[in-house]
């Protein structure tokens, strides 16, 4: 097809039709969730993420426009442990266009413009396909059915309220294309190059898919339509003019956002998890994706769900595949690049298989639905017999599914896609008068059922995870049962809560941004990649790339070494009672009582009942932010610890990651390490009263249990109690086998007289759910049980794309005790299969060895500590010479000052910034800046100065040319 920049006559009424159907589909998309008492906040991201980090933004942007001479505040002390905001404002919200809308509205009306911006958005991906629609000879009802098809499809629906930011790239890919048409005609290059700074500017991670796409675009386009009528050296010119141009304005984004990802925990991430095929039931699955429409439970970001129009559609263009070369060809192109995982783990910068990259796919899907539209009435015999025969075929496929999925939802799109056969059988028979006007009413039904459906909150939808009108306000003021309305704002101790233990409404609270205090758990995108190596290497099991920390596991010693001195939690929920060593109640929330659940049934009187209420505990035990140790640990020493062992080693001496250590610690003393840990004996037994070998267990039992027995159930003194577990592998068995223990199993526990067990039937449900399961894989649960809960060690499944790791250890911590330890600890897993475990039960000691150190350190903390924007500061008399050690995260931009005498920083305890200090008086002075940010602003002027006199030369060419 040819794309025309000739202006067209019928361009009003092509807008105004657009925005009376935006209108209506608004409504499918939105009215639900509103009529449902719910808000378009997601319970995830935008509660945790971009809800307050606009709510932030706004009001950093409002301080600067009143004091333009400021300057902005790049690390916050309150974002966990601390976090470069430049990096992650840079990457949610500094190059949204749509976030500035913010700034229209008062702070106290943020969830409203946060909402009204989804909506907008939403408005501005229509108005780009129509725009993008409007150079092609189709007719107005034609492109407002492609628009309808484009703007509601599975990705949009999830993406719109959840990923707000996902949406841009709707926007802006028809806008690419457009602008290189117009190059490609010869035309100027100017409005290819604004489109590519406002797609560098607007996320650098989405401009990367983007850049491809357009790259991948250029190439088929020019060979399937351009090849021999262009002007390859002109066109070069102007392409590498945009691409140049864009970089160097854009540099001032770009430049340290790249350094942030090199420095971040996603780096050194598995290839594509891993896979070199996707399991089985991907390949099942996928072709139903194509029209389940309402379907937002992607297979690996594997998102198509379009009118079921499409089908009919696909098969006309394939059918005149001559006629349209680059469509047949990227849409081919992109069903063998959906079934290589190395090919969404290369669009996803080389890390796991996401294909994300499937919304480049929605701009040809929809052109192919409006080139039926647009010939429904021209469709001959042949091409109708192909279109019933594919479409059978196709059916087969999905009703095949259907059956074995189990999946309701594919009810309609069956129906709406006979629906769409059968008016392309009435428009070629001519059986109905404007088949175009049924089948533009069809589409229009279809996408606003898909809408509705998906944003009605019945039946687990995507809607049940929505807040409720109101919900984030009040979770913002009673975060904690309003006990943190009484503490200081200073920054200079953090806070957290007890693990998988509810505070709030909801579950996922893996970030604080609202309160104003410091919790040590951040959920962003980029991580800090020290601090990940940290909680690693000390077998944090809740480790995550995105949420590095979480709440340590509870622990005693990474809490007190983290400065956390505040923890809150909530009675009568998950681990409650799972409280560090030495933290005591402080506070708590009057009692209330649910009479109807948790109650003992012999209870006679009300202090007879459980109570429910926020609790704050508080410690005396918590570390300095900043303070002087002069004991060290050898890197050689600490590599030979274990993971317990290294965190109890925090209050013995310091770390320093450096290959001149050595140098660093000349005149330090070496840490005394004993005493720190006891190694437990222990000896395992399952529940058929065998011993076992604890290091090679074979599990055949799905409901098997095992016991690993104390020999000693007491210690000296206080004591936390750690599975250390220093290697795991796990190797599932064969499906035939697993089917085989999963039958013998079910005949061993039928023990009712007379009972028959179908097995064929059995086998087909354990088969059916093993294989959607995706098994045999290497995902798996380790479960350990004890007085304070469950603590598991998990194996994600590789399915699970951006949280997917590859866990090989871990410290799984069972709570702190007095002198008497438990008797046993129960052990079980969810798969069958071999597990190859070293391990050993550690008590770490937190007697009076322990609380000396503590004290010492507390007494060698920086004094005068002042927290203000960029920098922290304080004042330290030492008697020795010793290292400066801190809990805030290392990062190249820190430098240091001691008596204003500029001195290097060091990387301690895997993770911090630290500092040799000599004897005598200090005065330490700590700044920050963003790295890359003065060579990124350096590189973007450059690059408008190049911007701005090459639009003065374009000006004057262009007269002259006139002239």
């Amino acid at each position: 097809m040819k794309f025309s920049f000739a202006p067209r006559t019928d361009k009003r009424q092509l807008y105004l039709g657009y925005t009376i159907l935006f209108v209506f589909i608004a409504a499918c998309l939105y009215c639900p969730y509103l009529i449902a008492g719910k808000t378009l906040i997601w319970d995830t991201d935008a509660f945790n993420q971009h809800l307050p980090l606009l709510a932030q933004y706004r009001q950093l942007v409002w301080h600067w426009l009143l004091h333009p001479f400021s300057s902005p505040n790049f690390w916050s002390f309150s974002w966990g442990l601390g976090t470069d905001t430049f990096q992650v404002f840079s990457y949610y919200t500094i190059g949204d266009v749509f976030a500035y809308i913010a700034l229209l509205f008062p702070a106290a009306k943020i969830t409203l413009a946060y909402q009204l911006t989804i909506v907008l958005r939403m408005y501005c991906v229509g108005l780009a396909f129509v725009y993008f629609a409007q150079h092609l000879p189709f007719r107005k009802l034609v492109i407002w059915g492609g628009a309808a098809t484009y703007l509601v499809n599975s990705y949009l629906l999830y993406a719109n309220v959840a990923q707000p930011f996902f949406t841009t790239t709707f926007i802006i890919f028809p806008l690419i294309i457009i602008q290189i048409e117009r190059v490609l005609q010869g035309r100027s290059a100017w409005p290819l190059t604004l489109v590519f700074i406002w797609m560098l500017i607007n996320n650098y991670y989405l401009a990367f898919i983007l850049g491809v796409g357009a790259i991948i675009y250029l190439f088929l386009r020019v060979i399937t339509f351009y090849r021999h009528q262009l002007d390859y050296g002109r066109t070069l010119w102007k392409l590498a003019f945009a691409t140049v141009t864009s970089l160097l304005v854009s540099a001032v984004m770009l430049i340290p956002e790249i350094i942030a990802v090199r420095s971040s925990t996603r780096i050194g991430s598995a290839f594509a998890n891993g896979l070199t095929t996707y399991p089985q039931y991907y390949y099942v699955l996928l072709a139903k994706q194509l029209i389940n429409g309402d379907d937002w439970d992607f297979m690996y970001w594997s998102a198509l769900g379009m009118a079921s129009v499409i089908v009919v559609a696909l098969v006309y263009v394939y059918r005149h595949a001559k006629r349209y070369p680059l469509i047949t060809i990227s849409l081919g192109a992109s069903l063998l690049m959906m079934l290589i995982p190395a090919v969404g783990a290369l669009f996803n910068g080389g890390m796991s298989p996401s294909n994300r990259w499937t919304l480049l796919i929605y701009l040809p899907l929809a052109t192919s639905i409006m080139i039926l539209l647009e010939h429904l009435t021209k469709i001959d015999r042949a091409t109708l017999k192909w279109m019933i025969g594919i479409s059978l075929v196709y059916l087969v496929a999905v009703v095949a599914t259907y059956m074995f999925k189990n999946d309701d939802d594919l009810f309609v799109p069956v129906i709406f896609l006979l629906l769409s056969l059968l008016i392309a059988g009435a428009a070629y028979y001519q059986a109905v008068a404007h088949p175009l006007n049924w089948m533009i009413g069809l589409i229009l039904l279809n996408v606003g059922f898909n809408a509705i459906y998906a944003a009605l909150p019945f039946n687990g939808s995507f809607a049940n995870q929505m807040l409720t009108k109101g919900e984030y306000q009040q979770i913002a003021k009673q975060r904690y049962g309003g006990l943190d309305k009484s503490l200081s704002r200073s920054l200079t101790y953090r806070i957290s809560t007890i693990s998988n233990n509810q505070t709030t409404g909801q579950e996922k609270t893996y970030n604080d941004l609202t309160s104003g205090l410091a919790s040590i758990s951040s959920y962003f995108s980029l991580q800090n990649q020290y601090l990940g190596l940290f909680s690693q290497r000390l077998g944090n099991s809740q480790y995550e790339t995105n949420i590095p920390l979480q709440q340590v596991d509870d622990r005693t010693v990474l809490n007190n070494f983290l400065g956390v001195k505040y923890i809150f939690a909530q009675t009568t929920t998950d681990d409650d009672t799972k409280v560090p060593s030495g933290y005591f109640v402080d506070q708590t929330t009057e009692p209330t009582i649910n009479y109807d659940q948790g109650q003992s049934s012999d209870a006679t009187k009300t202090s007879d009942l459980k109570t429910t209420q926020t609790v704050r505990y508080t410690t005396k035990n918590a570390f300095p932010l900043l303070y002087w140790q002069n004991t060290y640990i050898s890197p050689a020493t600490y590599r030979h610890l274990s993971a317990t062992a290294k965190e109890r080693a925090l209050a013995s001496g310091v770390v320093v990651n450096s290959s001149a250590a050595k140098k660093w610690t000349t005149g330090m003393k070496k840490a005394n390490l004993s005493g720190n840990v006891q190694v437990i004996a222990t000896q395992l037994w399952n529940n058929r009263l065998q011993k076992m070998n604890g290091q090679s267990v074979t599990v055949t039992d799905p409901d098997a249990k095992y016991y690993l027995r104390l020999q000693k159930q007491t210690s000296a003194q206080q004591n936390e109690l750690h599975l250390d577990i220093k290697s795991i592998h796990y190797q599932p068995f064969s499906m035939k086998k697993t089917l085989q223990l999963m039958a013998d199993h079910l005949r061993e526990t039928t023990l009712e007289p007379g009972a028959m067990i179908n097995q064929v039937f059995t086998n087909y449900q354990n088969w059916r759910s093993l294989f959607l399961k995706g098994y045999p894989d290497m995902s798996y649960l380790l479960t350990a049980s004890n007085k304070y809960g469950d603590e598991t060690l998990e194996q994600p499944a590789q399915s699970k794309t951006s949280f997917f790791k590859v866990v090989t250890s871990g410290v799984l911590n069972l709570g702190a005790y007095g002198k008497h330890l438990p008797s046993q600890v129960t052990l079980t897993t969810n798969k069958l299969g071999k597990y190859r475990i070293s391990y050993q039960l550690v008590a770490e000691q937190l007697g009076t060895k322990y609380r000396q150190e503590v004290r010492q350190i507390q007494a060698h903390g920086l004094k005068n500590l002042k927290i203000s924007q960029n920098q922290i500061s304080g004042n330290l008399t030492t008697s020795q010479v010793g290292i400066l050690t801190s809990s805030i995260p290392y990062s190249s931009g820190w430098t240091a000052t001691d008596n204003g005498k500029t001195v290097r920083l060091v990387r301690t305890n895997n993770a911090f910034i630290g500092l040799r200090l000599r004897t005598g008086h200090h005065h330490i002075v700590l700044r920050y800046h963003v790295p890359g940010l003065k060579v990124g602003i350096y590189v973007s002027l450059i690059g408008l100065l190049w911007l701005i006199i090459s639009a003065i030369f374009t000006l004057i060419w262009r007269r002259k040319t006139i002239n």
